[in-house]
């Protein structure tokens, strides 16, 4: 599913495969005005599945239940804020209470091999975001076929992913947050300058709510 995330945001994909029960429960917990009507969540057991929290009777039926085009939620996307997101919905430390989320390095299951970088997510741990560390590279990247590629990552990330053993500082990295999941002005700048501002295109926005 990691990898997945990556190839359906490509343009031409027109699919997803993966498990998106473990997807769904992850936006139902950041995103609050994205979950279904239901009742409280769940109280679960330990060792239960947390996506348990989400089951139960949907509330009301009303319109908020229909079906909505895919353009309802890109256009809601690009209206968020930064205080529209839980940043933690499971406690106030989680690298304290989860430690190898702290891991940096590759995660592999069979020949899948992806980067993975917590410095990039800092806000999901409590802190406040600052420029990431430069990306983990591959040893070397390939094309066998048209639509496909290979990544080899050095024998150096296999060993860190056999032994988990190089784990974060976030306290070298930044600082606590306050509620409203602030970042660095300078992050701010430097991602301005590597991603889309919107998913919705300039061209298209048709209501100066959604303006980009």
């Amino acid at each position: 599913m990691y990898r997945q995330l990556g190839r359906s945001s490509r343009a031409g994909s027109t699919g997803f495969y993966g498990c998106l029960t473990l997807l769904q429960a992850w936006i139902y917990e950041y995103f609050p005005s994205l979950r279904i009507h239901r009742a409280a969540p769940q109280t679960v057991t330990q060792g239960d599945p947390l996506a348990r929290r989400w089951e139960g009777p949907v509330h009301g039926g009303g319109p908020s239940e229909v079906p909505r085009p895919l353009d309802h939620y890109r256009r809601l996307l690009d209206g968020f804020r930064a205080d529209h997101v839980d940043w933690l919905p499971f406690g106030a430390h989680p690298g304290r209470a989860v430690p190898r989320s702290l891991y940096r390095g590759v995660i592999r299951i069979y020949d899948v091999t992806e980067a993975y970088d917590p410095s990039r997510t800092l806000r999901q741990f409590g802190y406040r975001q600052v420029i990431p560390d430069p990306p983990i590279r591959p040893f070397r990247v390939s094309r066998p076929a048209v639509g496909t590629y290979k990544v080899v990552f050095g024998a150096d990330l296999d060993q860190l992913w056999r032994s988990r053993g190089q784990l974060i500082n976030l306290d070298a990295y930044s600082t606590p947050f306050d509620d409203t999941g602030s970042v660095d002005l300078e992050y701010l700048k430097w991602y301005t300058l590597r991603t889309h501002p919107c998913i919705v295109p300039p061209e298209m926005v048709s209501s100066r709510r959604w303006h980009c």
